[in-house]
């Protein structure tokens, strides 16, 4: 499994949302542990996907930011995070990188992307796929830590020809959190144009095996 605190602490993307602004977040670790599954969720679907690389920064900022809304309204916290996202100067980042993150923000639970609203309508058109990909990404990271607990540690990928599976490694059987991710493919089937199995990957913990002397 790859280790979350060296990902964060030495990846560019993360380091460059973190340099742009200090937005708060309800649940931090929350938020860092969505940033981690969505980067490794990306990075594992890149190539198969072509996925394109701005993509992968702006969708650490979204993921660390996704909550922030959650300060204002819990109930409607995913507009109220986009509102937020472009109340703030982010050092680094286009006008329209901002837009974009906000938008990805704004699209990780609730409604999907669509031209009648407001946020996604001050998108060019050639801005908006990016913001898709990115928000299906998200919606499926955030699911799989919907109890906040980081029970999912990792993830790893499967791509076929006209589906993708999605492991969720955990050390207890994840039932909520593979739940609600599966719920939230919804966005990753239309952009992508494949259907997508989300399972659980269960090991045993390292002092378990020690305790039974494996």
């Amino acid at each position: 499994m790859a280790r979350k605190t060296d990902l964060l602490e030495s990846d560019r993307s993360v380091a460059r949302a973190l340099a742009a602004a200090n937005i708060e977040t309800p649940d931090p670790d929350h938020s860092r542990h969505v940033a981690f599954l969505s980067l490794r969720l990306f990075d594992l679907l890149k190539e198969p996907l072509r996925l394109p690389d701005e993509g992968r920064d702006l969708l650490a900022a979204a993921a660390l930011w996704h909550d922030c809304g959650q300060l204002r309204s819990m109930a409607d916290h995913h507009r109220h995070s986009f509102d937020r996202i472009m109340a703030v100067p982010l050092r680094g980042f286009s006008q329209l990188q901002q837009l974009q993150i906000a938008n990805i923000a704004r699209y990780h639970r609730a409604a999907h992307p669509s031209p009648q609203h407001y946020g996604y309508q001050r998108l060019p058109r050639v801005a908006r796929p990016v913001v898709d990909q990115m928000a299906a990404i998200l919606r499926i990271a955030e699911g799989l830590d919907a109890g906040h607990l980081q029970v999912i540690q990792d993830v790893d990928v499967v791509v076929h020809d006209n589906y993708v599976t999605i492991y969720g490694i955990s050390e207890t059987y994840p039932s909520m959190e593979i739940e609600r991710a599966q719920s939230r493919a919804g966005l990753f089937r239309e952009v992508f144009q494949r259907d997508v199995e989300i399972l659980p990957r269960v090991v045993r913990p390292r002092s378990a095996e020690r305790e039974k002397g494996v």
